[in-house]
């Protein structure tokens, strides 16, 4: 990739090339339509639509925090910052609409990376029909930190929030689990194997075999799809995203509700190659599973009447669990069938 100072084109320069990426049309016309003014003005100018409440979301990214530049490209990032935000939107039963996207560029970052970045954000924001309508630029002295902020819109009828779950109610969880932390333990292992190679024209990272983990790791997508068919067909309790890992999202669930859980380690949806990752580093695929994160997935509760019309409408939903009575604790099954409570684990920034 060729290199340009951002110095040599300056803070306006950079916006301007930004403007020229993000200036494109989606299939949402009212987007357009409802946006009087974006990215060319002090602050972005819409109409919200009628009839709908407005949803809003923020997630910041430093760099080796979130992201390690390493084995991350410029174009997964801009789609996996905007992806996160997309995914907490879908978690609240709405669909996405104007974000803004600040960054904070070191000295090491050029006009290219910056581009590559705005590639990736635009191509999920055309996949998911939102627009980038802002945000602001400046220097570090240190790592690259971004930060997104997004709107979205909902019915009111079907905001769905954390704290609507009752005992009796099944767990259910979408797609499968673990694979993105899976991934990350790959991309590190090849890191390493890279930083011990002495940067030899030789070296060859060891990838495609991990693809399915990888791909879940650096471009994961957010559950509209799924999130569409629950505000539109049935009647759920509680929903939030997997974002922190399944253990946190269950906890933050039943204290939302004052309730407990029962969930079987058994009935986790884990692919094979999750399976086959945690094998080669002497681990557990469950507490990849458990204890993991960013997997951007949908955790929500359902009554057996409405789950009955569910699984007409699709096979990406797993039942997991049971939202039980509050003095029945938060209990993990294990395979052999031995009950344990689940370790309220996930990823804390200040217990790192």
């Amino acid at each position: 990739m060729q290199h340009t100072d951002i110095s040599l084109i300056g803070e306006f320069g950079l916006i301007d090339r930004i403007r020229k990426i993000v200036d494109v049309r989606v299939d949402d016309f009212a987007l357009h339509d409802n946006l009087m003014m974006g990215i060319a003005d002090d602050a972005a100018v819409f109409r919200p639509t009628p009839g709908k409440v407005q949803l809003f979301t923020t997630d910041a990214f430093v760099e080796g925090i979130h992201f390690d530049l390493t084995f991350t490209s410029f174009k997964h990032l801009g789609w996996k910052i905007i992806a996160a935000n997309i995914s907490d939107i879908a978690a609240m039963g709405g669909i996405p609409r104007y974000a803004a996207i600040t960054l904070s560029l070191p000295k090491k970052i050029s006009v290219e990376m910056v581009e590559e970045l705005y590639r990736g954000a635009i191509f999920v924001c055309k996949k998911y029909s939102c627009l980038i309508v802002g945000g602001d630029t400046t220097s570090s002295m240190a790592s690259m930190v971004i930060s997104v902020a997004l709107t979205g819109e909902a019915d009111e009828r079907f905001v769905r929030y954390r704290k609507d779950a009752k005992p009796g109610e099944y767990i259910c969880v979408t797609g499968h689990l673990g694979a993105s932390l899976a991934g990350l333990k790959v991309l590190k292992r090849e890191k390493e194997r890279f930083v011990k190679s002495n940067d030899s024209p030789a070296f060859k990272p060891n990838l495609e075999p991990y693809a399915l983990a990888i791909e879940k790791h650096l471009m994961p997508k957010p559950r509209l799809d799924i999130s569409k068919i629950l505000k539109e067909h049935v009647q759920i309790g509680a929903m939030i995203d997997i974002s922190d890992g399944l253990a946190s999202e269950i906890h933050h669930i039943c204290n939302n509700n004052e309730v407990g859980a029962m969930i079987h380690e058994q009935n986790i949806p884990i692919e094979a190659v999750t399976q086959k990752i945690a094998g080669e580093f002497t681990e557990s695929p469950f507490d990849y599973s458990l204890y993991g994160g960013e997997e951007y997935e949908l955790l929500f509760t359902i009554s057996e009447e409405e789950y009955s019309k569910l699984e007409k409408l699709t096979t990406d939903i797993t039942i997991i669990g049971r939202v039980t009575e509050k003095e029945k604790g938060i209990i993990l099954v294990r395979e052999q069938g031995e009950e344990e409570p689940l370790r309220f684990v996930g990823w804390d920034h200040f217990r790192y």
